[in-house]
């Protein structure tokens, strides 16, 4: 039995509008922002991984919005039940089948050259903390929540994995969606774990946050 994976949007857009940034410092070396987004996908295990005719098929949309669009977008409902249309902006779509016989077929890395557009919003992404006065928000602080929730950049990964088990002789069509923050993925460098269990299930994981980016 297949087990859809939950999208916890809603507790991320949470603890990233729980502090608040104004203008503030922001990037100011070429260097120090990524030219290219990387997801890594790694099988660990599944019950006919050294099977002859084992194979895994990935397919993807790498995307990227700012918090205010994603905010609108979980109000709408867009990300419930695993929601199929695309939120944000597309950066690269592919796909990619390998055999599984082979070890080094069991990952498989997406190199994503980033525009210098996006690195420019990437570059604009403040840091600095607003600390705001007690009760109900100013309008002057509104006004900063908004322009931060415009500022603040975050990469949604949309795939599905379909894998052939050779010894369970069955297909699992496996989804994998993820959000990551640049703030707490300053690097632009996303793994992503999955293991298939000896009856057909299956957990798909994502790395913890890097969060190396100096305040």
């Amino acid at each position: 039995m297949m087990k859809l994976l939950s999208f916890t949007l809603a507790v991320i857009l949470f603890l990233g509008t729980s502090s608040v940034a104004g203008e503030g410092a922001s990037f100011q070396t070429s260097q120090e922002i990524p030219k290219t987004a990387t997801v890594e996908i790694i099988l660990l295990a599944a019950p006919g991984i050294d099977e002859q005719g084992s194979s895994w098929e990935i397919a993807y949309e790498f995307c990227i919005a700012n918090q205010a669009a994603l905010y609108e977008a979980w109000k709408q409902g867009k990300f419930a039940d695993g929601g199929q249309e695309r939120v944000g902006e597309l950066i690269k779509e592919s796909n990619i089948k390998k055999m599984l016989l082979s070890p080094e077929n069991r990952k498989i890395s997406f190199q994503i050259p980033l525009s210098p557009e996006i690195q420019e919003r990437l570059r604009n992404e403040p840091r600095d903390q607003l600390k705001m006065t007690p009760g109900k928000p100013t309008s002057e602080e509104r006004s900063l929540i908004r322009e931060r929730e415009m500022k603040l950049q975050s990469f949604l990964f949309r795939s599905v994995l379909n894998v052939y088990d050779a010894k369970l002789k069955q297909t699992l069509m496996i989804p994998a969606r993820f959000h990551w923050s640049f703030g707490n993925y300053p690097e632009a460098r996303f793994q992503i774990n999955v293991e298939i269990k000896s009856d057909g299930k299956y957990s798909v994981n994502t790395s913890l946050p890097t969060k190396t980016r100096l305040n």
